[in-house]
C-alpha cells in the first residue's frame, strides 16, 4: 500500500516536472520568437531610418545645391543690372560733359565778345565818372572855401538882430529906447510934424478939464522938486498916488465914452437902417481908433496894477475898490487879491523870487532863473517841469 502510493507520488513528480520542462520549453520558444521578431523588427526599423537619413541626405544635398544655384543666378542676374546701369550712368556722364563742355566754350565766347564790345562802354563810363567826381570836389572845395565868409557874415548879421531883438524889442527898457530914438529921429527928421503933433496933443490935452488939472499939478510939483529937493523922495511918492488916482479917473472916463459910442453906434446904424445911409459906419470906424487904444491901454494896465505896491489912499479910494462888475469891493478883500497876486508870480521853489522862465514845451511859467539853472545841472532824468512832470527841453526868459 505503502508502495503505491509512493509510485503514485513519482509518477505525479514526474508528470510535474515534464509539465515544467515542456513549460520552460514553451516559453523559452515563445522568447525565442518573440526575441526574434523584436530583431527583425529593429532590423527593419534601422533600415527605415537609414532610408529616412538617406532621404534627408539627398533632400540636404539637392536644396543646398539649388540654393547655391539660385543665389549663382541671382549675383549674375545683379551683376549684369550693374553693369548695365554703369554703361547708363557713364554714356549720361559722357552726354552730361560734352553738354558742359559745349556751354563753358559758349560762355566763354559770349564773355570774350562782351568784353570787347564793352571796355570801350566801360573806359568810357570811367572817364566819365572821373571826371564828374573831378568836378563836384573841385565845386564842393569853392563852395567850402567862399561860404566860409558868407556864413561868417550871416552869422555876425544874426548875433547883431538877435542882439537888437534881445535889447531892444523882448527888453522893455530896450523897447522904450527904441520907440524914443525912433521918435526923436522923427521928430529930427520932420520937425514941421512933431509941432503939429504936439500942438494936437495941447489941443486934445486942454480939452478935458481933469487932463489939464492933471497938466497943472505937474507943473506946480515940477516946479515945488525943482525948489525944494530935500522933498523929492516924498513928492515923488506922492506924484505915484495922484498918478495912480489920475489912471482910475481916466479909465473909468474910457469905460464911459466905450459906453457912450456903443450907444451912438446903435443908434447910428438904426437911423441908418432907417435913411439906407452908410455915413454913419464911416464916422464910427474913424472914432475906433482912440477907443481902442484907450482900452488896451486900460486892459494892459489892469493887468499891471495889481503887482504894484499898495498904500493907504489907494486901498481906500472909492475908485480903487471897484470890481469886474462896477461894485464895491471892501479894502480887506482889496489887499487880499493884492497878497494872493504878489504870492502868485513868485517861483514855486524858493518863494522868493519872481517867474521870470518859461519852460517849453510845456509853457508853464513857474521857475525864477536861479532855480532854473539849478535845475538844468540836474541829470536829464531829473529835468522835469515842477507842475506837470514833464521833461524840460528849452527854456525861455520873459520879462513882465
Amino acid at each position: 500500500m505503502h508502495m503505491e502510493t509512493t509510485s503514485e507520488h513519482g509518477e505525479m513528480g514526474n508528470l510535474l516536472l515534464f509539465s515544467a520542462m515542456h513549460m520552460a520549453e514553451t516559453t523559452s520558444s515563445l522568447a525565442h520568437g518573440a526575441v526574434t521578431l523584436l530583431g527583425s523588427a529593429l532590423l527593419a526599423l534601422e533600415g527605415l531610418l537609414e532610408s529616412l537619413k538617406m532621404v534627408g541626405y539627398l533632400s540636404m544635398h539637392v536644396l543646398l545645391r539649388g540654393k547655391e544655384h539660385l543665389c549663382r543666378g541671382l549675383v549674375s542676374v545683379l551683376e549684369g543690372c550693374g553693369i548695365a546701369v554703369s554703361l547708363v550712368v557713364y554714356f549720361t556722364n559722357t552726354v552730361v560733359n560734352f553738354a558742359l563742355i559745349a556751354t563753358q566754350n559758349i560762355y566763354l565766347a559770349a564773355v570774350g565778345v562782351w568784353q570787347t564790345v564793352s571796355s570801350p562802354l566801360q573806359k568810357a563810363l570811367e572817364l566819365t565818372l572821373t571826371f564828374f567826381t573831378f568836378l563836384y570836389s573841385s565845386l564842393v572845395g569853392t563852395s567850402a572855401f567862399l561860404w566860409s565868409p558868407c556864413k561868417l557874415l550871416l552869422d555876425f548879421l544874426a548875433s547883431l538882430v538877435h542882439m537888437f531883438i534881445s535889447i531892444f524889442i523882448l527888453n522893455i527898457y530896450g523897447l522904450l529906447l527904441t520907440v524914443t530914438i525912433a521918435l526923436m529921429t522923427t521928430a529930427y527928421l520932420n520937425p514941421r510934424l512933431s509941432r503939429q503933433a504936439a500942438v494936437h496933443i495941447l489941443v486934445y490935452m486942454n480939452s478935458f478939464r481933469a487932463l489939464r488939472r492933471l497938466y497943472e499939478t505937474l507943473w506946480l510939483r515940477f516946479t515945488v522938486l525943482w525948489r525944494t529937493p530935500r522933498s523929492l523922495h516924498r513928492n515923488i511918492q506922492h506924484l505915484q498916488r495922484r498918478f495912480r488916482h489920475v489912471y482910475l479917473r481916466e479909465r473909468i472916463f474910457w469905460q464911459q465914452l466905450s459906453i457912450l459910442r456903443l450907444v451912438l453906434r446903435t443908434v447910428l446904424q438904426i437911423d441908418n437902417a432907417n435913411r439906407g445911409r452908410g455915413d454913419g459906419d464911416t464916422r464910427e470906424e474913424r472914432r475906433d481908433p482912440p477907443d481902442g487904444r484907450a482900452g488896451d491901454g486900460a486892459q494892459q494896465e489892469l493887468q499891471d496894477l495889481p503887482s504894484s505896491s499898495s498904500d493907504g489912499s489907494l486901498r481906500t479910494s472909492p475908485s480903487s475898490s471897484l470890481g469886474k462888475d462896477g461894485k464895491l469891493l471892501p479894502a480887506e478883500s482889496l489887499l487880499t487879491l493884492l497878497k494872493e497876486q504878489e504870492e502868485r508870480k513868485k517861483c514855486v521853489i524858493c518863494q522868493d523870487c519872481t517867474k521870470t522862465v518859461v519852460l517849453l514845451p510845456c509853457r508853464h511859467l513857474c521857475l525864477c532863473r536861479d532855480c532854473t539853472n539849478i535845475l538844468l545841472r540836474q541829470p536829464i532824468y531829473q529835468q522835469n517841469c515842477p507842475l506837470c512832470r514833464q521833461m524840460i527841453l528849452n527854456t525861455m526868459d520873459v520879462y513882465l
